[in-house]
């Protein structure tokens, strides 16, 4: 099933967005000098990338402005040329117009509303948080009270059984605020309560009256909306019509991995002070984090994410010998197949890369390797020798055709298996060399470390 899916032409014009903003930044430390043309080039690259976003067009000029006044008139701190510290002044200015992230407070025995209009993805969105809460040591029940949409009990359902977390719900009840009471009743205080309210078309002052009611009676600890990201300014006012009527804590953007109105909802959540706790970046269950701007500032920047990455890691145990051989480019196809199962369970490679520096500069031939492709790879290798897996070297056309009948995969994609193999060793060995890595660390730590 695909959650929470985003269109092939949304993806494309997000990565045309980040594209933007980071050959700006790369223009700008790649120019000779630094006068009054290379900056007003650069403030027009990063107001077209912004205005690209759907950022409100007199927030792009005030943000422009203002790093055009501190750029010239501020002096470098410690050891940053004029350049670095335009860059850092940049990233500071756009930290400050998508709004500081808040941690959600939560814990057992409380409750969270989620609200919403049908579309946003509100119920994929109680699954994911229901999934996160749960690997943070909480014990999540859902309630499905969305009696609005008559499909959504059994994808909530669905949803449910896959990540071991308990539901009720009433199908053929309409009545949402009685779903809520039962279950609430059912679950007798225990655990965290998340709760899947109804949602409709558009905004109505019907929708606004029952979730007032429904507010107003259950008295939920946290009240979170849902937004689609891609409606772009539109959030604002979806924001605060939710934030009269039931007193909004707080917002959950989706599909913010598949537009490029992403930064217009960003904004307009900052400018009517609702924070943003979490965002949805993918279809996975598990593709939902915590929203920190100063991490997704310097993502979309292409400074990359590493402490977003080694918590990921974290989650999963790796073999820190192989990593390193990986890393160092002097890894075996054993090695190979052990972290594509690792990485398998991080998430998508694409997605892993996005967290590096510059990521996008990787090979695209390399990004594009899909879980499918990757799974196929497991296979042939699960034909081949031990021999054959510590030293690829020794694979010739026999022992090719062998492998291809034993996987029941064909010879071509044993032949690009191989060469994958020689693709990811060149590249990891371009990380593996010490002065690269401290380059690409510098680079981290001043993009990602303010």
């Amino acid at each position: 099933m695909n959650y929470g899916d985003t269109s092939s032409v949304d993806k494309m014009v997000f990565e045309k967005l980040k594209s933007g903003l980071q050959d700006t930044v790369l223009s700008l430390r790649k120019a000779v000098v630094l006068d009054k043309k290379t900056v007003k080039e650069y403030l027009k690259g990063i107001q077209k990338t912004l205005l690209s976003a759907d950022v409100d067009v007199k927030l792009v000029f005030e943000l422009s402005k203002k790093i055009e006044e501190r750029g010239f008139l501020e002096k470098p701190p410690g050891v940053l040329d004029r350049r670095e510290n335009l860059i850092r002044i940049t990233y500071e200015a756009l930290v400050e117009l998508i709004g500081t992230g808040e941690r959600l407070q939560i814990k057992d025995g409380e409750k969270i509303l989620l609200v919403g209009t049908q579309g946003s993805g509100k119920t994929t969105t109680a699954a994911k948080l229901s999934k996160y809460l749960k690997k943070k040591g909480m014990h999540p029940k859902l309630i499905c009270a969305d009696t609005f949409r008559p499909a959504a009990y059994d994808q909530l359902s669905q949803l449910s059984e896959e990540i071991h977390v308990p539901l009720y719900g009433r199908p053929q009840e309409k009545d949402s605020l009685k779903i809520i009471k039962e279950g609430l009743s059912n679950f007798k205080g225990e655990g965290l309560t998340i709760i899947d309210s109804e949602g409709r078309h558009s905004l109505d002052e019907d929708l606004m009256r029952d979730i007032n009611k429904i507010y107003a009676k259950i008295k939920p600890e946290k009240t979170l909306l849902v937004l689609d990201s891609t409606i772009g300014q539109r959030a604002g006012e979806q924001a605060a019509a939710f934030k009269k009527a039931c007193n909004v804590d707080g917002v959950i953007l989706t599909k913010l991995d598949g537009s490029a109105k992403g930064g217009g909802a960003l904004s307009a959540c900052a400018a009517i002070k609702a924070p943003v706790y979490f965002i949805g970046v993918g279809e996975r269950l598990d593709d939902f984090e915590e929203f920190d701007s100063e991490r997704f500032v310097s993502r979309l920047i292409g400074f990359g994410d590493l402490q977003g990455l080694l918590e990921r890691a974290q989650e999963v145990e790796f073999d820190e010998d192989a990593a390193k051989r990986l890393m160092s480019g002097k890894f075996t196809l054993e090695d190979l197949y052990q972290q594509i199962t690792q990485m398998q369970n991080m998430g998508s490679l694409s997605k892993l890369l996005d967290m590096l520096p510059f990521g996008s500069k990787i090979p695209k031939d390399v990004m594009d390797v899909q879980e499918e492709k990757l799974q196929i790879f497991r296979i042939i290798m699960d034909s081949m020798t031990y021999e054959e897996k510590q030293d690829p070297g020794i694979v010739k056309r026999s022992r090719i055709d062998r492998i291809a009948v034993g996987s029941g995969r064909s010879v071509e994609e044993v032949r690009e298996l191989l060469n994958h193999y020689k693709k990811m060793k060149k590249m990891m060995k371009t990380f593996g060399d010490e002065r690269k890595l401290k380059q690409m660390m510098k680079r981290v730590g001043f993009g990602a470390g303010m």
